[in-house]
């Protein structure tokens, strides 16, 4: 027995990367018709997701037959080589070795059942294929959180208005949202099947796997990213809306200005014509109203004129001043390194005095610019 299950590794490792052909046809294309998957555009079928878990079942019938502890571990990591017992990280499910002629161990990518019922492989399998979906979708979301992220560094790149800035913040909002949501239905859930099969060996293995594959801190993680890049993207929606209250002010003090500009105007045509209207010895029946005479009067009504010409157009002139320097401020990723080169007086962070290449904080070839003070007793 031991010797058969040997003898598997070279036909686990050329599963492993699809390299097998069955009358003459690749692997991936007999699945693909199975199910009726189509060319995509480039007019070849898509392969094979990078996630993948492997199942080797076998029977046992006698103790004697129980393949040992160096059998398991070549079957596992897929390789006919000796190892170390203390550096395996293989997983040995207790309910699925209770038995004196049962076997259960697993591993990131293939686990090994021995000595069990039709039925326990069989929710084996479906225990290994909502794994392997999990961690499918798990790396899908990963790929859309990183586009996010991307989109949120560089958000100020062809915006010119905050209503575009809030727009595109509004989207990853809502697409953050659907992606939590999605991790804790098509992820975190699928960790606990328990509810749907009610078997220890079954719930053991599966919440083994979950653990040997590291769904469930890669979850965590993914979750943490999720709310982390939330938190940003609300704080910057904040900054947004502040901005297009200051503007909301502007307008409305824009608008009292020009309402007093033309109330000034007409106020000021009403007292010059009401001047002329009235019944005094100032105002010349026999006079024009554009003599010489009245050169004082004209004068006041055009300062006054003017003021107000010039109070519009300095508070005009102010608002412009202050909507370029809205648009001006830095909100792309550069921006979070000229921050910390300001609070906390770093050199490496600063992209101004950084080479092309991108350096990275703490590494060797960061440092070679700056001496080292020597160390006196």
């Amino acid at each position: 027995m031991s010797g058969t299950l040997v003898e598997t590794i070279p036909l686990l490792e050329d599963l492993h990367y699809a390299s097998v052909e069955c009358a003459g046809l690749p692997l991936e294309q007999i699945a693909a018709d199975r199910i009726g998957c189509t060319p995509n555009g480039d007019g070849q079928v898509p392969g094979f997701l990078p996630e993948r878990h492997q199942l080797v079942f076998s029977s046992v019938d006698t103790p004697e037959e129980v393949p040992d502890e160096d059998t398991v571990q070549r079957v596992i990591y897929r390789t006919d080589l000796p190892y170390r017992a203390q550096h395996s990280s293989i997983c040995y499910p207790m309910e699925l070795n209770r038995r004196p002629t049962t076997v259960g161990a697993l591993g990131p990518y293939v686990s090994l059942i021995c000595g069990h019922q039709d039925y326990i492989e069989n929710c084996v399998l479906l225990s290994a294929v909502q794994a392997v979906g999990s961690a499918a979708r798990l790396r899908e979301i990963r790929e859309v959180a990183y586009a996010y992220v991307h989109r949120f560094r560089h958000r100020s790149a062809g915006q010119s208005s905050a209503h575009d800035r809030r727009t595109a913040l509004e989207d990853i909002t809502d697409g953050l949202s659907q992606l939590e949501l999605e991790l804790s239905y098509s992820v975190e859930v699928g960790s606990d099947i328990g509810t749907l099969v009610p078997a220890l060996r079954v719930e053991s293995f599966h919440q083994e796997l979950f653990g040997a594959m590291g769904l469930t801190e890669r979850a965590a993680t993914i979750g943490q990213m999720l709310q982390r890049l939330g938190n940003a993207t609300a704080a910057e929606l904040t900054s947004v809306e502040s901005i297009e209250r200051r503007a909301a002010d502007r307008r409305r003090v824009r608008t009292v200005v020009s309402v007093t500009f033309v109330t000034t105007i007409t106020g000021t045509l009403s007292l010059l014509f009401g001047f002329f209207g009235v019944n005094a010895r100032q105002v010349d029946q026999h006079r024009s109203m554009f003599d010489d005479h009245y050169t004082p009067i004209y004068a006041l009504i055009t300062a006054i004129l003017l003021c107000a010409v010039a109070i519009f157009g300095a508070m005009r002139l102010q608002e412009r001043w202050a909507e370029r320097q809205d648009r001006g401020r830095t909100r792309t990723w550069e921006g979070t390194h000229r921050l910390l080169a300001r609070e906390v007086g770093t050199v490496i962070l600063d992209p101004a005095d950084a080479p092309a290449a991108r350096r990275i904080p703490g590494s060797r070839t960061a440092r070679t610019d700056r001496r080292t003070p020597p160390m006196h007793p």
